[in-house]
């Protein structure tokens, strides 16, 4: 049989390579040029998509959504609190309650916060008053300021086109041991490599986070007694410290403790405490 030529199939990735990261925007989070092919408007739109798709899942799992009004509450005005003294303060924040034992909170890009009812539930939850509260809501507000989730779809771009002509090439000349090679690759690599949150990301939103909390007039003590608090309960174990895509709990914990006094002093400054 005759082999297909691959070079056709290898000329427009390429093409798509070149074109799909491009874009390089100011970040005011770290001060320096980043690579994002997402503007700020497409980041609203990615987070009610997501948002959408969680809603749907949810109800068709009967888990009840926005019952509780005075949580909510409570929620949105964190929030907003929150919001206004970070880098983006404009962007159309919304929180969203899901009533479910699941013990999280998430953000998607462009403003949309999830809060999962387990994380507070005063018996098995993991925050205990509104201080750790507001460490979950301005850790998750950080990963949207610092734009963790387009900044890393933008990353993936130019491993994903390269296994993506590797597997290409490889089919278009009837190699299948290659196939599989640049298959087991691409496990690898979202698997392992480039996790939805990163451990770089995680730490920068512990930090961004805990000066956020700090700027709105929260005491940012609270941020890393939550991680200890996670630490104490479940431990890290040596092997998942590496491939899990959050940092170890005592990792975080003690970042957050190394910053401590910087966030007590801007928390200082928000109250008009004299230092």
């Amino acid at each position: 049989m005759k082999k297909r030529n691959p070079i056709p199939v290898l000329v427009v990735a390429v093409a798509l390579l070149g074109t799909g990261c491009a874009t390089k925007q100011f970040d005011p989070v770290s001060g320096r040029q980043v690579r994002n092919m997402y503007t700020l408007q497409e980041d609203i739109q990615l987070g009610r998509g997501v948002l959408n798709d969680a809603v749907k899942t949810m109800r068709e799992e009967g888990v009840g959504i926005n019952q509780d009004l005075r949580m909510l509450a409570t929620l949105t005005n964190m929030m907003l609190r929150i919001a206004a003294v970070s880098h983006y303060p404009d962007l159309p924040y919304e929180v969203t309650l899901f009533h479910t034992n699941i013990v999280n909170a998430a953000a998607a890009p462009g403003g949309q916060l999830l809060f999962f009812e387990g994380l507070y539930h005063p018996k098995t939850g993991l925050v205990r008053g509104d201080d750790e509260l507001a460490a979950v809501m301005a850790h998750e507000i950080a990963h949207v300021t610092a734009r963790h989730t387009t900044k890393n779809i933008t990353k993936a771009m130019p491993v994903n086109m390269l296994l993506l002509v590797g597997a290409l090439a490889a089919e278009m000349t009837e190699n299948e041991d290659l196939a599989l090679a640049f298959g087991a690759a691409f496990v690898v690599y979202h698997g392992l490599i480039l996790p939805k949150y990163s451990r770089a990301d995680e730490h920068e939103a512990d930090i961004l986070g805990m000066f956020y909390m700090a700027k709105a007039g929260f005491d940012p003590r609270a941020a890393p007694r939550v991680w200890k608090r996670v630490h104490d309960r479940e431990g890290s174990s040596g092997l998942m410290k590496y491939i899990s895509s959050h940092p170890a709990h005592k990792d975080r914990y003690r970042t957050l403790d190394r910053h401590l006094q910087e966030a007590i002093a801007i928390y200082e400054t928000s109250r008009g405490v004299s230092p």
